[in-house]
């Protein structure tokens, strides 16, 4: 369209901010609107993503772990969480949250998968084979004390934790009388083996899956409905699948707000007055979901009529200037990066640790 004086007046940018507003959101929370990784196209963030993976999972290998290469690719991918643009608060959340997670990874490969090395670091046995059908002395006090916690604070978790450890301490120094009376074969033994190689197997899976949660985490974040809408129409999807995944994206936006505006709603009402129980707490969540379900069903609702009032069709020709976005050269210095890291993927298998460091797979 022109303007009094000739000139072309620009078109409006769907994918643009409004201005003044730092943070912008995205499929589960919001990020910051000069966040360095957005600033790739989606299509490359995705494409760098799945291809770090991909390296990621051949580096963690078993047969030939490359400790290095997974180190270096964990990196890679924790650069890319602090650049997606993440509130620091929820950043620190999943930093946490990522923690315990890859310490039960690596006690779980420990325990359960003993790998033969050079050095045998620790051996001992864990379980004899059998299951004991019986009544133990420790039982009973693990009961009690679970029990008396109970009544006195009304709290059940965190009186099983106490008690375990308790009951797990004591039993090491006190030998309490135990009444068995039949064995049941169950599994195989068990024996902790800790070898130099086995080490070193579950330091590099823990090293790799912090890797893939973190560059997993900065794809989601950095990423918009908007631009997964653009980057479709760049591909040629048709338009029906298009609809229909702006649909949801919209849908899992709106519920959002819906649960913040419940939750609030139950928090003027005074609901977290008074100290609650973990069982309560989920009745609470389980409360919030009836309303939840009841305002989607009649969005869903108002949807369907919004579009039969503006006489939408479902094979209707639309624009598609407003949702694309141009490629940049940060985009194609990415997609030399991917076709480098795909090279190692599929190409001539290359280990890092064995050609800076051969002496720790010896």
């Amino acid at each position: 369209m022109k303007g009094s004086k000739g000139l072309r007046t620009p078109l409006p940018i769907f994918m643009d901010v409004p201005p003044g507003r730092r943070y912008v959101r995205s499929f589960i929370f919001s990020r910051r609107v000069n966040a360095p990784f957005a600033r790739f196209h989606l299509l490359v963030r995705f494409l760098l993503v799945i291809c770090i993976s991909i390296v990621q999972l051949r580096a963690i290998d078993v047969a030939r772990p490359d400790p290095l290469m997974a180190a270096l690719l964990s990196l890679l991918s924790l650069a890319m969480f602090l650049g997606s643009g993440m509130h620091n608060r929820v950043a620190r959340i999943y930093v946490l949250l990522t923690i315990p997670t890859l310490i039960s990874l690596f006690s779980t490969w420990i325990i359960f998968n003993p790998v033969l090395g050079h050095v045998t670091l620790l051996e001992a046995p864990v379980y004899s084979g059998h299951l004991d059908l019986g009544i133990s002395t420790w039982f009973l006090l693990w009961l009690g004390l679970t029990l008396g916690y109970f009544l006195w604070t009304r709290k059940v978790i965190l009186g099983l934790v106490l008690a375990a450890l308790f009951t797990f301490i004591s039993s090491h120094f006190l030998a309490l009388p135990t009444w068995t009376f039949a064995q049941v074969p169950f599994f195989h033994p068990l024996t902790l083996l800790v070898s130099d190689h086995g080490l070193l197997i579950a330091l590099t899976k823990v090293i790799g899956y912090s890797g893939l949660i973190f560059s997993t985490i900065a794809l989601v974040v950095s990423s918009r409905d908007a631009e997964l809408i653009g980057a479709l129409r760049q591909l040629r999807v048709p338009q029906p699948v298009i609809f229909f995944i702006s649909t949801v994206f919209r849908a899992l936006d709106l519920a959002l707000v819906d649960y913040q505006t419940i939750h609030q709603a139950q928090l003027a009402r005074a609901i977290n007055a008074r100290p609650r129980s973990f069982l309560r707490q989920l009745s609470d969540l389980a409360s919030i979901s009836v309303p939840l379900i009841a305002v989607m069903i009649r969005r869903s609702g108002e949807i369907g009529d919004a579009l039969m009032a503006r006489g939408y069709r479902i094979n209707q020709v639309t624009n598609d200037f407003y949702e694309t976005q141009p490629w940049s050269v940060m985009d194609w210095s990415a997609i030399v990066l991917c076709l480098l890291l795909f090279y190692l993927s599929f190409g001539t298998h290359f280990n890092l640790t064995a050609l800076l460091w051969p002496a720790i797979l010896v």
